[in-house]
């Protein structure tokens, strides 16, 4: 299964520089797949994404959040396992019904599991999962196959079938179903007759016909947020404002109680037992925990630096809080003390580099933040340079030597893998853009203008004379197999194939002369001394396999949005994009087959850096989303079943402009698969594109207006949580140019010269 390949997610004391409580006891470090990618989380661990609710069946749970996260746990929550249930829609209501059942849901998705997880079905409340009239805001299951839901506009439904089919049951009085404008919060069965469910303004209904009527029994004066029972006879019922509710005989009458922590929002509440509780705040700055259900004030507890939104007792003393961005709290005294679970790395970072060490990289950050993977990005260790500036680049050719370049173009060299750093002078005033080590003696300054070197560790540095880089405006470098060098600028692309001693020009491309000098370079990415990429500044991506003597144009990327590119072989490489079809947020493109085709890849939410990625010949590639969300991949970010899709049009000559049909093929076909078939026509700036369904037998169509000249289609997935996504091919459309009219009689044919 897609995501089940992650094991459990580590407990990792001192893999993290983190604030706050120390880590306890440490455990094999696994981490957690993300989203219908084949990347996975260092950083933060156990993962990232924010986690909204959680439920536990002993010493198994299951936490839920942002971005279609659905997490399992075995062991109460020391553990973390990442689980495919086929969405990217934010889930914020999870129940364990047992073990092995579990249900999910959000919006406009629900799911089940009945084998602990392995896979999920669709709880078909709504028809279409894209949309939907009434949203999920609440789930009460009394076994696998028997509950009840309530959705946002106050309307209840029951299945006793797990999900397939509905009835539905009379509206929550007062909302918008029951023809009233009172917003319904909650929903908590007790049997298969007897229910209660609450709404925003303090009313508190209950039900001892499954739903057929309600009946009033409590106002609270506040809006009600969630309702919980420990058993038949005792529940709560949690708010705005402190409120706090406690029922005795069922839910026929409710009993205010004051914690004394104030006038705290209360999201949520979790029992063991019917006495001791811990009540989630909607800020998630505080749990708040009371041990006689409400008779005495209860204890004000800060569990973490992060907000902590849900909390559930694994067992009468361990307790499993989650919150923002993946925090994970653990706690085995009922509550009353909280230790991490894996952790964060401080700092905000803002670009990635792969070291010549297999298995090492490091992203550069702010006033001086460094931090270090050595184990091919399973987990990360924060480190510092000396400086107040922000790093901007980082090289290191061994373990124990690396140099490093901060914002005001100081360089700094440590030799015992950057416990100590030196400072180092280049000799000149300017500001370097770049720095790389091609060896341990070895380092070049790239820029501002042409580059220095220095083949003594740096102290003492010498102007390149070769007449390519001399002069030149140099902005990066990049080493490529085989020891060559490149260096790139605005205008400017050498090699060097002698550790940087001397340079020779590349050729730019472009069909003329002119063309070529006009063209403006952004960012180059080499494989090999002969092989590479080429993003210019109108977004195009360039490729060529002689060294600049030849460049061909790669239109099957289907798009100019390219913010940063990194190659990992003469045919593989990666494009960095924030932008795909209509859907923002952490995409890549990846090719395997030297460009012929694209393969787009959702990884997370976060935009990724555009100096975010880094893929190392024939090793783990690495990525940086956000400021500080570091994931790896050894499959070159697919995970799943390889998918194929193919763009085809009756006619690829046409005599004059028309509409035309692309058509096209996904096989698999994903269910309720979307491709995005994008279109570059003479006339128009930039790509276009267009979302479109496939059908059940891989098909999709979109129609285009073609103009005179040459438009070019290419189709592309991103793929599910079954198959890897695909891109199509190049399909060009060609409408031949207008005939020239003939010239007027007496024209100027018989014209003279003066």
């Amino acid at each position: 299964m897609l995501l089940k390949r992650a094991l459990a997610a580590s407990l990792v004391a001192g893999a993290i520089a983190t604030t706050g409580a120390t880590a306890i006891a440490p455990a094999a470090i696994a981490n957690v797949q993300v989203g219908s990618s084949g990347w996975q989380w260092g950083n933060p661990l156990p993962q990232g994404n924010t986690l909204r609710a959680a439920s536990f069946a002993g010493a198994t749970g299951y936490a839920v959040g942002d971005f279609g996260t659905l997490l399992k746990t075995s062991d109460g929550g020391a553990t973390w396992s990442g689980l495919p249930v086929g969405t990217f829609q934010g889930l914020t209501i999870v129940q364990a019904v047992d073990a092995s059942t579990v249900f999910a849901g959000g919006g406009c998705v629900a799911r089940r599991s009945t084998d602990g997880g392995e896979t999920f079905e669709a709880v078909a409340f709504t028809p279409v999962e894209s949309s939907c009239r009434a949203k999920l805001l609440g789930l009460s299951f009394l076994s696998p196959t028997l509950g009840f839901l309530l959705l946002d506009d106050g309307s209840v439904f029951t299945t006793d079938d797990g999900g397939t089919q509905f009835a539905q049951r009379t509206a929550l009085p007062g909302t918008a179903a029951a023809g009233g404008g009172t917003a319904p919060s909650a929903i908590a069965f007790t049997s298969p007759t007897t229910g209660v469910a609450a709404a925003r303004d303090g009313r508190i209904y209950r039900t001892t016909d499954a739903g057929v009527s309600w009946s009033l029994v409590a106002e609270a004066g506040r809006a009600v947020n969630q309702l919980w029972f420990a058993d038949a006879e005792h529940g709560f019922a949690v708010g705005a404002g402190g409120l706090f509710m406690r029922t005795a005989d069922g839910g026929r009458t409710w009993t205010p109680r004051d914690l004394g922590a104030g006038a705290l929002d209360y999201s949520a509440i979790r029992c063991v037992g019917d006495q001791l509780c811990l009540l989630s705040t909607g800020g998630g700055a505080q749990l708040v925990r009371t041990a006689d259900a409400g008779q005495t004030p209860g204890t004000v507890i800060t569990p973490a630096s992060d907000p902590i939104y849900a909390a559930a007792f694994a067992s009468p003393t361990r307790v499993s809080a989650l919150g923002a961005n993946g925090a994970t709290v653990l706690s085995d005294d009922a509550g009353a003390t909280f230790a991490k679970v894996g952790g964060r790395l401080s700092g905000s970072y803002s670009s990635i580099r792969a070291s010549a060490v297999r298995g090492t990289a490091f992203a550069t950050g702010t006033v001086g933040a460094l931090a270090r993977t050595s184990d091919g990005g399973s987990s990360w260790t924060r480190g510092s340079v000396p400086t107040a500036g922000a790093l901007v680049d980082v090289s290191f050719p061994s373990r124990a030597v690396g140099y490093a370049l901060d914002d005001g173009g100081g360089i700094f060299r440590t030799g015992n893998g950057g416990t100590t750093w030196k400072t180092l002078g280049t000799g000149s005033t300017a500001v370097a853009r770049a720095v790389l080590a091609p060896n341990e003696r070895t380092v070049l300054a790239i820029g501002p203008r042409g580059l220095r070197r220095s083949d003594d560790g740096g102290e003492t540095f010498d102007a390149a004379r070769s007449r390519a880089v001399a002069r030149a405006a140099l902005d990066g470098v990049v080493a490529a197999r085989g020891g060559a060098l490149f260096a790139w600028g605005d205008r400017t692309v050498a090699r060097s194939r002698d550790g940087g001693r001397t340079w020779t020009a590349l050729e730019k491309p472009g069909a003329s002369r002119r063309a070529r000098k006009k063209l403006r370079i952004a960012q180059v990415a080499f494989s090999s001394a002969t092989t590479g990429l080429l993003r210019d500044g109108d977004g195009r991506i360039w490729r060529t396999t002689t060294a600049g003597r030849v460049w061909s144009e790669l239109t099957a990327v289907g798009t100019a949005r390219v913010l940063g590119m990194a190659t990992s072989s003469d045919s593989s490489a990666y494009l960095v994009v924030n932008r795909f079809g209509n859907e923002s947020g952490g995409y890549l493109l990846r090719t395997a087959d030297g460009g012929a085709t694209w393969q787009p890849q959702f990884v997370v939410n976060e935009p990724i850096a555009a100096a975010g990625i880094a893929a190392p010949p024939g090793g783990t590639d690495y990525l940086l989303a956000g400021s500080s969300s570091l994931l790896s991949s050894r499959s070159g970010g697919s995970a799943g079943v390889r998918s194929r899709l193919t763009l085809s049009t009756p006619r690829t000559t046409l005599a004059r402009p028309a509409e035309i049909t692309v058509s096209g093929r996904l096989a698999p076909a994903g269910r309720s698969a979307r491709v995005v078939v994008s279109a570059l026509t003479p006339g128009k700036a930039g790509w276009r594109a267009q979302t479109v369904e496939v059908a059940a037998n891989g098909t999709f169509v979109a129609s285009w207006n073609v103009p005179r000249g040459t438009s070019r289609f290419v189709a592309q997935w991103t793929g599910d949580f079954n198959a890897a996504g695909a891109g199509s091919r190049t399909l060009d459309v060609t409408v031949r140019a207008a005939p020239r009219r003939a010239a007027r009689r007496g024209g100027r044919r018989g014209r003279g010269r003066r």
